[in-house]
């Protein structure tokens, strides 16, 4: 497992968004585009990014310290509903947090990979 600081995130906790407020001991570096091997699905209140597909995430990346890494494990509910796996960005290697659980058949897919612009959905995959 490689060690880092950084996190790429592509949900509510972007900045503006409502978990943002997590992040507000972290340094934001900037916005970031994952590899397209993704697929990101709208659960409703929060996204889901499936570790497998052919879609890039639109995301932001954060230099993190171990309580901030720690509270953010806590609200992805790491390791039961997502994982997390190494990315590489512009900034270095990130971690990114991925889902983990089943996948309800009835979760929209994002097909653009950026949660901001959900309300163009497509049907599911």
């Amino acid at each position: 497992m490689t060690a880092t600081d950084l996190v790429f995130v592509y949900g509510t906790l972007r900045p503006g968004e409502r978990n943002a407020h997590w992040l507000a001991r972290a340094r934001h570096l900037g916005p970031a585009v994952s590899a397209a091997a993704y697929t990101l699905c709208d659960t409703g209140p929060y996204p889901a990014a499936l570790p497998y597909g052919h879609t890039a995430l639109v995301g932001d990346v954060y230099r993190v310290d171990t309580a901030t890494l720690a509270n953010l494990d806590t609200l992805e509910s790491y390791p039961v509903f997502y994982s997390r796996r190494v990315i590489d960005t512009d900034y270095g290697p990130a971690w990114i947090y991925v889902w983990a659980a089943m996948r309800k058949r009835d979760w929209p897919v994002i097909i653009e990979g950026d949660w901001r612009r959900r309300t163009s959905r497509a049907g599911i995959q």
